[in-house]
């Protein structure tokens, strides 16, 4: 009789659960890995480390694999995340496929994809949105000069890659040719914890409340949002609650002073949220608020909509049309003005039209986000076809 073997994928990611502050990644690939492990059988290696923490996760194994819950794991502390490791590491599991989650990262992209190449084993590459214009902004020169000699020496060659929208499926294209193979499947979505009833319960006419929930950095351009909440006029009281890691201090340091009450304005840093706390913040809020420069997915806007929240965004992410579809407002970033506007049309929205944005976002999220056709697109990624 024939065994039914599971294809063998290692995943190599700088931070994993229980981490949460590198944000979108981490749970791109946790809800991959979750979804699908009945049909493959997934090794993730990664550090020990939240980002930019120095003490490993407490209660979780350091350097060994362990089986968790189906998934096996392995979290590196300091000495460990060498290179020789690292290899050894690969070697050890003998994957069928490697799945990387970043363009720049040595110890979790290039030390893989070097180690790949001299094994023959095939690789997946998930840009996660690093090869978009703004992102490549950020360290432009660096970036550019490694990019140009990887094309050069053919680093990325052989490598077949996973683009989670159109979109960046054309940013792929750009840098690394028409011929470049990619694949498109959406990110899949954390599942809907709330029932609809429950978040219109939650719903009244009181305060205005705005949430912006992303890493501070100026490619999230949270100083935009601040100052367009600033601008409000209105007779109710307006509450903005920010959440998020300060990847960037120096950033942070050119509007922290602009936090804080301004009469009828209040807002407010509450830090970083954890995974667990996430669904009770959406439900406090009445409107999340994200300017982005750029966005190949945006965890944060699907997590709104699955809790029944409309959005705020900018046109650069692929969630375009969002007011004919009463789901919130993407707007042209290059006129201030039109962030302004959406703002104050937010609070000035009457409560029947923002209980009808609440059913709409609820059951976008249940009828396409949540597509069985996401899932089997993400399921053919990991196909015999790499």
């Amino acid at each position: 009789m024939k065994l039914d073997i599971k294809k063998r994928i290692l995943v190599c990611i700088d931070w994993y659960e229980p981490g949460f502050k590198a944000g979108g990644p981490i749970r791109s690939v946790a809800n991959i890995v979750n979804t699908l492990k009945d049909d493959y059988e997934f090794y993730i290696l990664t550090s020990a480390y939240d980002l930019g923490e120095t003490q490993p996760y407490i209660n979780v194994p350091l350097n060994e694999w362990y089986d968790s819950d189906g998934l096996f794991l392995k979290y590196l502390d300091r000495k460990m995340l060498s290179s020789g490791a690292i290899r050894r590491n690969i070697l050890e599991v003998n994957p069928d496929l490697i799945y990387l989650n970043s363009l720049f990262s040595k110890r979790f992209t290039l030390l893989p994809l070097i180690t790949a190449r001299s094994k023959g084993y095939p690789v997946l590459l998930a840009p996660r949105g690093m090869l978009g214009g703004e992102s490549l902004h950020i360290k432009k020169s660096k970036k550019s000069t490694f990019l140009a000699i990887s094309r050069l020496v053919g680093l990325y060659k052989k490598v077949t890659w996973h683009a989670s929208s159109v979109i960046e499926a054309e940013d792929i294209r750009k840098k690394f040719g028409k011929k470049a193979r990619v694949r498109i499947a959406q990110n899949i979505p954390v599942g809907q914890k709330l029932k609809l009833d429950e978040i219109l319960k939650s719903k009244n006419v009181g305060d205005a409340k705005f949430l912006y929930m992303s890493r501070i950095a100026p490619i999230k351009n949270l100083h935009l949002a601040i100052q367009a909440i600033k601008q409000i006029k209105s007779e109710r009281n307006v509450v903005f609650k920010i959440y998020g890691n300060i990847e960037d201090q120096e950033y942070w340091d050119t509007f922290k002073d602009e936090i804080g009450d301004f009469g009828k304005i209040k807002i407010e840093y509450c830090g970083v949220a954890k995974p667990t706390e996430l669904h009770e913040i959406y439900l406090e809020s009445d409107y999340l608020i994200l300017p982005t420069k750029h966005e190949n997915y945006g965890h944060a806007i699907v997590e709104a909509w699955s809790n029944g929240c409309p959005v705020i965004i900018s046109k650069n992410t692929p969630w375009k049309n969002l007011h004919v579809q009463n789901l919130g407002w993407d707007i042209q970033l290059k006129n201030f003005d039109n962030l302004v506007a959406a703002v104050q049309e937010a609070v000035d929205t009457d409560f029947t039209t923002y209980v009808s944005q609440v059913r709409a976002c609820y059951t976008y999220f249940k009828d396409v986000i949540c597509d069985q056709e996401v899932v089997e697109a993400n399921r053919k990624l990991f196909s015999d076809e790499n």
